[in-house]
């Protein structure tokens, strides 16, 4: 499985473009501002309909341009070619794939799964829990198909207690949404928990090969008062959250809480140790979908060698090779990545959104 070609029409400061990927690793050269990030973010694009530099999908459009298109080509674990892309324009994007309209960019997601690490990538542990809520959910719902119709159950309803919090209803009129949250609820716990179960070991070895950091441990809290059941604490905090227009307790306030010594994480260890965390995480759900998937993901990989000394670089790529990944890097230099340990890659250069395969 793996994504076996891209076709870019003006995004960001691309005017066309195409590639033909190795299915191991491929390395995208170019200086700052040339457009190197603008490939990958093309490919997250593809995957997402979005992207992780702004929430304003219509500015990747490429200046005097009236729409972008992003198109590629994927191998299934069956070895199936299945042709997809988006076209965006100011107004509204439209995503194919194997010929017919994606209606649930679920679909495109499950297709398309990746792991993005990049400058921004130590917000998992300084950032807000929803940063750790997104990752955990990224795995949970590639490994449980019945998760992301159980959240849409629990959003719908907790939309409908909140719009009645808002309006000022009596309280039996909220406590008419209670039964859907709690049965709701207690399906995403338990299938939350039983993935963490499966991934903190596998996180412990990649911590441990990646890391020089002893002592770390992880907390999950579920999004309401451990002491109590979900119920009882929709019915304890009911109160508070008619003053305050919204339910403040349930599964869309979990959080994964890394800790050192008794204290968060990310105020005993560098920004280096931060990212070499957080590609341990990445490897760890990376391995964790293959042993229950029996397909690879992919890494998306923006600027490796900052902050890792090439120590670090060298063992971060073992462990990707090791995971069976399809990777896609991006570098100032190829040389500032050393990635001779692939027998099979590819190089691309990136100048002035003109791209370009480097014949080595």
């Amino acid at each position: 499985m793996g994504l076996i070609s891209l076709a870019v029409r003006d995004f960001r400061n691309i005017a066309e473009g195409e590639l033909a990927f190795s299915p191991h690793v491929n390395v995208i050269t170019g200086s700052n501002g040339a457009g190197k990030t603008s490939v990958l973010e093309a490919l997250f694009f593809l995957g997402r309909a979005q992207s992780f530099r702004t929430t304003h999908t219509a500015n990747l459009i490429r200046e005097g341009a009236h729409a972008l298109l992003v198109t590629g080509k994927l191998k299934d674990r069956y070895d199936t070619e299945i042709p997809f892309g988006i076209e965006r324009d100011k107004a509204s994007a439209r995503v194919h794939m194997a010929g017919k309209p994606v209606r649930q960019l679920s679909e495109l997601v499950a297709h398309f799964p990746f792991q993005l690490l990049n400058p921004d990538s130590h917000q998992f542990l300084e950032g807000g829990p929803r940063h750790r809520r997104r990752f955990l959910d990224w795995g949970v719902f590639h490994v449980e198909p019945s998760f992301f119709p159980t959240w849409q159950r629990y959003s719908r309803a907790l939309r409908q207690r909140n719009a009645a919090l808002r309006a000022g209803a009596p309280a039996q009129e909220i406590r008419l949404w209670d039964p859907e949250l709690i049965a709701t609820t207690e399906i995403l716990d338990q299938q939350r928990r039983l993935y963490i179960e499966k991934l903190l070991p596998v996180l412990a070895g990649y911590l441990g090969e990646l890391v020089d950091i002893d002592g770390l441990s992880w907390d999950y809290r579920p999004g309401w008062s451990q002491k109590l059941g979900y119920g009882e604490a929709l019915s304890e905090t009911l109160e508070g959250d008619r003053r305050q227009g919204f339910t403040r307790n349930g599964p869309h306030r979990a959080d994964l809480v890394a800790t050192l010594e008794g204290l968060p994480a990310q105020e005993r260890v560098s920004r280096g140790q931060q990212k070499q965390i957080v590609v341990a995480l990445m490897l760890a759900q990376a391995r964790v979908f293959r042993q229950e998937q029996g397909r690879a993901c992919l890494f998306l990989i923006d600027d490796l060698a900052s902050e890792l000394d090439s120590d670090h670089r060298a063992r971060v790529l073992t462990q990707l090779k090791e995971v069976q990944a399809q990777i896609f890097l991006t570098a100032i230099n190829a040389a500032d990545i050393d990635t001779s340990i692939w027998p099979d890659q590819r190089q691309f250069h990136v100048e002035h959104g003109q791209i370009e395969e480097v014949i080595y």
